[in-house]
C-alpha cells in the first residue's frame, strides 16, 4: 500500500507545480527579482562615483545671474534629496507594508522597495546641480599626501558597506531570498531569525553609519551643493537609525562568540 501511495503524491505535487497560474506567478516574481538584483548593482556603482569622484560629470546651471543659478540649483537639489527621504520612509511605514501584505505580495515588498530606491537614486544622480559658485574648502588633490588620504578614506569606507551588507544577507536585503523562499513554499526568512537580530535590522536597515559620513564629509571640495547632500543625508540617518543599547548589547555578544568560534577552530 506505501509503495503506491507515494507515487499518487507525488504526482499530486508534480501536477500542482505544473499549474500554469503559479508558473506564471514565480516567473514574475524572478523577473521582478532579476530587476531588483541588476538595478542594485548598477547603481550602487554610479553612486559610489557620485559620491567619490570629485571629477564625475554632474550638471551646471546656465543661468548668467550667479544668484538665480545657485539659488535655482539648491532648490533642484533639495527637491531631489526630499524626493528620496520620501520614497525611503514612505514604503518602510508599518500600513504600506500591512497593506502590500493584504495583496499577498509580501514576499515581493522587499524587492520593490530596492526598485524604487535604485530608481530614485537614479533620478538624483542624473539631475543633480553642481555649484561651483560657492565653495566652502579645496584641497589641492595634486598634493600626493592628499591624494592618498583621500583615496584610502573612500576605499576603506565602500569596502566597510559592501562587507556589511554581506555580513546582514545581502540576498535578503536585496529581496531575492524572499523570492526564493516563496516559491518552495518555505515561511519568510526574516522569521527565521532572533527576535534581536530583526529588532536590530529594523532599527538599523545599512551598516555602518560611520562609513557614510566619512564619504559624505572626507571629501577634496566642498562645495555648497555637496554641503547640502552631506547634511541632509547626515541628519536622516541620524534620525532614522534607533539603534540602542539593546541593540548594542546583542551585538557584542555575537562578536564575542563569533571570536570564540573562530579562536577554537584556530586552536
Amino acid at each position: 500500500m506505501l509503495s503506491q501511495a507515494a507515487p499518487v503524491n507525488v504526482n499530486k505535487q508534480f501536477g500542482s507545480k505544473m499549474n500554469p497560474n503559479q508558473i506564471f506567478k514565480n516567473s514574475l516574481k524572478i523577473f521582478i527579482g532579476t530587476i531588483a538584483f541588476v538595478s542594485t548593482f548598477c547603481t550602487i556603482i554610479e553612486l559610489m562615483y557620485f559620491l567619490s569622484d570629485p571629477n564625475y560629470n554632474k550638471k551646471v546651471s546656465i543661468s548668467r545671474d550667479a544668484w538665480l543659478s545657485v539659488s535655482w540649483s539648491l532648490l533642484v537639489n533639495m527637491i531631489l534629496l526630499s524626493l528620496f527621504i520620501l520614497q525611503h520612509s514612505l514604503l518602510a511605514v508599518s500600513g504600506v507594508k500591512s497593506a502590500i501584505k493584504n495583496y499577498g505580495m509580501q514576499d515581493l515588498y522587499r524587492s520593490f522597495y530596492v526598485i524604487t530606491t535604485t530608481a530614485v537614486l537614479q533620478i538624483l544622480i542624473r539631475n543633480w546641480f553642481n555649484i561651483p559658485e560657492v565653495t566652502l574648502w579645496k584641497f589641492n588633490m595634486n598634493f600626493r599626501l592628499f591624494w592618498w588620504l583621500y583615496t584610502t578614506i573612500h576605499i576603506i569606507a565602500w569596502l566597510i558597506i559592501y562587507i556589511g551588507n554581506i555580513c546582514m544577507d545581502v540576498n535578503e536585503l536585496i529581496g531575492i531570498k524572499q523570492i526564493y523562499y516563496s516559491i518552495i513554499n518555505l515561511p519568510d526568512p526574516n522569521s527565521r531569525k532572533s527576535y534581536q537580530l530583526q529588532r536590530l535590522n529594523s532599527h538599523m536597515r545599512h551598516p555602518s553609519f560611520v562609513a557614510f559620513l566619512l564619504i559624505f564629509w572626507s571629501v577634496p571640495i566642498m562645495s555648497l551643493d555637496r554641503l547640502l547632500l552631506a547634511t541632509i543625508f547626515t541628519l536622516y540617518m541620524f534620525i532614522s537609525w534607533t539603534t540602542d543599547e539593546n541593540d548594542y548589547a546583542y551585538q557584542y555578544s555575537q562578536y564575542i562568540r563569533k571570536f570564540h568560534e573562530l579562536e577554537n577552530l584556530q586552536s
